[in-house]
């Protein structure tokens, strides 16, 4: 029962302080191509945040854009590969984008997925987050370069994705340090029990 309580807590503080934060967001277009940068702060130790990230299997729930999200078939070689389905909308224009993915992951600090553009709503795209130690627990730099199939607007495309990520990336940061740290709790709920 005071491990439930206790659990409770980490989680109410979590929600009401925050303390996740994005420091530095851009999204850049060459071409057919679009770029978006960000660095995050989680509150989080990064072997935890990792854990959150590399969870493709729950990944959906750290954003309301994303309708689904899971590993499917590894590749032949064994690789790990994911399927995410994302929608996004620029203004009236609303579209649901499915992507399947071979998934690198290096322990506890990095994760790439490489865009398999067969089986996918783009022509090329590499998602890269980089985790590392910080004085208040994981930075994240994040990069993802991706070609899409579709047509964007080509100047008010940009300013709408920069508009949507804006609102939905700290929200996303903050269920990133939220599950952490649950995920931290839990695991030392399990090592204390007899």
């Amino acid at each position: 029962m005071i491990r439930c309580l206790l659990l409770a807590l980490v989680v109410l503080l979590v929600t009401v302080a925050g303390a996740a934060d994005i420091e530095f967001l851009t999204v850049e277009r060459d071409g057919k191509t679009l770029q978006v940068d960000s660095i995050l702060l989680i509150d989080a130790p990064r072997e935890r945040v990792f854990a959150v990230l590399a969870d493709y299997d729950a990944f959906a729930e750290l954003s309301s854009r994303y309708k689904q999200s899971r590993f499917v078939e590894p590749a032949a070689d064994g690789t790990l590969r994911i399927f995410t389905e994302v929608e996004g909308c620029v203004w009236f224009f609303c579209r649901t984008v499915e992507r399947y993915s071979r998934l690198e992951l290096t322990t506890d600090k990095k994760i790439v997925a490489v865009v398999e553009p067969e089986h996918s709503d783009f022509e090329s795209g590499q998602e890269e987050w980089l985790l590392e130690d910080a004085a208040e627990g994981t930075r994240i730099t994040y990069r993802h370069t991706m070609q899409p199939k579709f047509w964007i607007p080509p100047l008010v495309g940009v300013w709408a994705i920069r508009r949507t990520l804006e609102k939905d990336a700290l929200s996303a940061a903050q269920k990133i340090e939220e599950y952490a740290l649950r995920r931290s709790m839990d695991d030392s709920q399990i090592s204390t029990v007899p």
